[in-house]
C-alpha cells in the first residue's frame, strides 16, 4: 500500500463528513461520531433547537478528523507499525460512537424534561 493512501483517503472523506453534517444524513453516525459529540456537548446546555443543525465547531471536527487520521496511519506506514495505530484509532472511533450516542440520550432526556 502507497504511504500517501491513508492521508488521500483522509482528504476524500472531508466533503461527505461535512455535508453529512449540514444535511442531517444519518450516516454521520457511524462516519463521524467526533462532531456528533461535540454538537451534542454545545447543545446539551442551550435551550431547544428544532433543527439539531451542525455549527462550526461541529463542522471543524468533521473536517479535520480524517486528514488528522491519514497522516498518522500514513506515518505508522512509513514505521512499520499501521496494524497496530489503526486498531488504536478504530478503538478511539469506536469510544467516540459510543460517547455521541450517551449524550444524544442525556440531551434529548434533558429537553424533553425541560418542556
Amino acid at each position: 500500500m502507497p504511504r500517501i493512501l491513508p492521508l488521500l483517503i483522509g482528504l476524500l472523506l472531508v466533503p461527505i463528513c461535512a455535508l453529512g453534517l449540514l444535511w442531517h444524513q444519518s450516516f454521520i453516525w457511524i462516519l463521524c461520531p467526533q462532531s456528533l459529540v461535540v454538537m451534542f456537548l454545545r447543545q446539551a446546555g442551550s435551550p431547544y433547537d428544532s433543527l439539531g443543525a451542525a455549527d462550526y465547531p461541529d463542522i471543524a471536527v468533521g473536517v479535520l478528523y480524517f486528514p488528522v487520521v491519514g497522516v498518522l496511519l500514513s506515518r505508522a506506514l512509513k514505521k512499520g507499525n499501521f496494524r497496530s495505530t489503526g486498531l488504536r484509532i478504530a478503538g478511539w472511533h469506536v469510544v467516540a460512537l459510543v460517547l455521541a450516542v450517551t449524550i444524544a440520550m442525556i440531551r434529548n432526556h434533558l429537553w424533553t424534561f425541560g418542556s
